[in-house]
């Protein structure tokens, strides 16, 4: 009797995991898709976006949920807000190159000198490649 109320508790622990794992996966495929359509996006879709942030982080401890924030940021404006994203990105991730590149797009011309750094350092990250050719 013991293991069969294991197996059923173990069970329902893999499908609430399960559960909250999907819900996180779907909010990220959402804010993924409002960060990077081709339409320019509106500062609801920004609003939407932090709204599905918490969601989308439980259980998840990829940057793409905060990337994504930054885009939005970014494309609606907000040069300030995804330069204090990208900045806190790459000081959770400092080898990350395309946290680095985001964070120059981000800064360039709200904070020139920290663009110019950030630049430089996606470079040292991942310097270009030359053909074979």
């Amino acid at each position: 009797m013991a293991i069969r109320v294991a197996i059923v508790v173990l069970a329902l622990t893999g499908a609430a995991w399960l559960a909250v794992e999907l819900r996180s996966s779907d909010a990220q495929d959402r804010m993924v898709a409002l960060a990077f359509t081709n339409r320019t996006p509106s500062n609801a879709d920004l609003v939407e976006a932090q709204r599905l942030a918490p969601r989308a982080r439980r259980l998840n401890p990829d940057v793409r949920v905060d990337e994504s924030v930054g885009v939005l940021q970014l494309r609606t404006g907000d040069r300030a807000g995804a330069t204090a994203t990208f900045a806190r990105l790459t000081r959770e991730e400092p080898r990350n190159a395309e946290l680095w590149a985001a964070l120059a797009q981000a800064a360039q011309g709200y904070d020139d000198a920290l663009a110019t750094r950030a630049r430089s350092r996606a470079r040292a990250l991942a310097p270009p490649v030359r053909a074979l050719n």
